[in-house]
């Protein structure tokens, strides 16, 4: 009886497809579930085996057991499945890893403007010598000598405005911080 169902199926006998649908479909969804443990995964691969079946049914065989050659394309499309899933994740975690470290440089990069315009602020309300001398020393990377040689000062002149300065941008931040804890208690 399937020898004759499976030669009529490979003239293109839609009947035939139909009975050997209902005849298989419950099966191999049970034995694709058993792999897949998703039903919604295994509604997919059982949709598709008979959609490959109908499609390459001049490759079957009428003489051999129809159920294994089922059992076999479905067994390889559901592993295709799977690989190809597990390929897609890994390249989705990589682009969610490739984002989340954007999105992080972004934010360093906006922090970093923040407090380098509130450095600048801090550093145009020195005294000007001071000003100039912890520029050159702290931020264009001189040194305290060739900077006292630049500007005919002593080392030690250049040292202690250096002292001055970094006091004078401490204090700066330390109101800043002082005035954002009173804000944010006042809220």
């Amino acid at each position: 009886m399937e020898e004759k169902r499976l030669v009529l199926l490979k003239s293109g006998n839609i009947s035939a497809f139909s009975e050997i649908y209902k005849t298989y479909v419950d099966q191999l969804y049970f034995f694709i579930l058993k792999t897949a443990k998703s039903p919604n995964l295994t509604d997919d691969v059982v949709q598709d085996t008979f959609v490959k079946i109908w499609e390459y049914r001049s490759l079957i065989d009428p003489t051999k057991p129809f159920k294994p050659f089922l059992y076999t394309v479905a067994r390889r499309h559901l592993l295709n499945v799977l690989k190809r899933a597990s390929h897609e994740s890994v390249i989705v975690e990589e682009i969610k890893r490739h984002t989340i470290f954007s999105e992080n440089v972004t934010d360093l990069q906006t922090e970093y403007s923040e407090c380098r315009g509130l450095l600048d602020e801090a550093i145009n309300q020195l005294a000007p010598r001071s000003r100039e001398v912890f520029v050159r020393c702290k931020i264009d990377g001189f040194s305290y000598k060739e900077v006292a040689e630049e500007l005919g000062i002593s080392e030690g002149t250049v040292n202690s405005q250096i002292v001055k300065a970094t006091k004078s941008i401490k204090r700066f931040f330390s109101l800043r911080e002082l005035l954002i804890i009173i804000l944010l208690n006042s809220l």
